[in-house]
């Protein structure tokens, strides 16, 4: 008998925030390709983006698996336990979670900031990710281990990846909002990992460095009153310098999947940094 290992990386079910486009989708394709049976997207897009992430996931599902897609607001508890209700009763469990919704924010100094605008960006990458995991976690401590452990290790009962960023370690002028809220993902990371390891669930978060996603649109853009935007072509080309290279979505959606294989066994409450060495290079490149 062959002692190669030749299952699926992750064969259960995932279920990503933010799911419908960017790192999101990203970690969805991911999962379908490491053979997850059953993926569900929830976001807040509009149907048509929401339609043809499906169609792109669907792609890659193994035979027999499914994609669903739940329209809803990760600042909104009962959409949240709607969806993840929905989930199980699909598909019997919910193995895997990434959380990945949320916003930039305002990109401003610290006193020229809206404070209506700070709050947003708190109850969405915060709020809303302490959420995600507070309805999650429910449903994951109530039931068995995904099957397939190896002999000698820990069951699993579900796996929560969550999203930080390299803000979660450092800062950068303009972005107190978004620094505050990926803090704090950090720390509730890690508390929750604390509360849930001893009975089969691991909580971790990863901390991708810079990828030119749609959230950051925005920051090309003067804002309100400004005649200069706070990011350049030239500004966002001396961060790749930095972090080493061009970074893809596809890099960080692996990483994730990989955090959800019981394999990681002894891995609770790690912040995985993403970045090519961004955040340990003191040069601008």
């Amino acid at each position: 008998m062959s002692h190669h290992r030749s299952a699926p990386i992750c064969p259960g079910v995932a279920f990503i925030t933010g799911g419908a486009r960017g790192l999101g989708l990203a970690i969805a394709q991911s999962f379908a390709k490491e053979g997850a049976r059953g993926i569900v997207l929830f976001d807040i897009q509009p149907d048509d983006i929401m339609n043809a992430a499906k169609a792109t996931i669907e792609q890659y599902m193994v035979e027999g698996g499914k994609c669903l897609t739940f329209r809803g607001d990760v600042t909104v508890e009962e959409d949240l336990e709607a969806a993840v209700a929905q989930t199980v009763d699909e598909f019997g469990r919910l193995d895997y979670a990434a959380n990945f919704a949320g916003v930039v924010g305002p990109l401003a100094a610290t006193w020229d900031v809206n404070t209506k605008e700070f709050k947003k960006v708190i109850d969405i990458n915060c709020t809303g990710v302490w959420l995600s995991m507070k309805v999650q976690l429910k449903h994951m401590l109530k039931q068995d281990s995904i099957d397939g452990i190896e002999q000698g290790r820990v069951e699993q009962r579900g796996a929560i990846v969550n999203c930080a960023s390299v803000n979660s370690i450092q800062g950068g002028a303009g972005t107190t909002g978004y620094t505050a809220a990926k803090h704090a993902v950090l720390g509730m990371t890690k508390s929750a990992a604390l509360e849930a390891r001893g009975q089969g669930v691991r909580v971790n978060c990863v901390s991708p460095g810079f990828l030119l996603t749609k959230l950051l649109e925005p920051a090309f853009v003067p804002a309100e009153g400004q005649t200069t935007a706070l990011l350049t072509g030239d500004a966002w080309k001396q961060y790749e310098d930095r972090q080493g290279r061009k970074a893809s979505f596809e890099e960080v959606g692996d990483v994730v999947a990989l955090l959800c294989n019981p394999r990681m066994s002894l891995v609770v409450g790690h912040n995985l940094v993403i970045d090519g060495g961004f955040t340990i290079n003191e040069n601008p490149a």
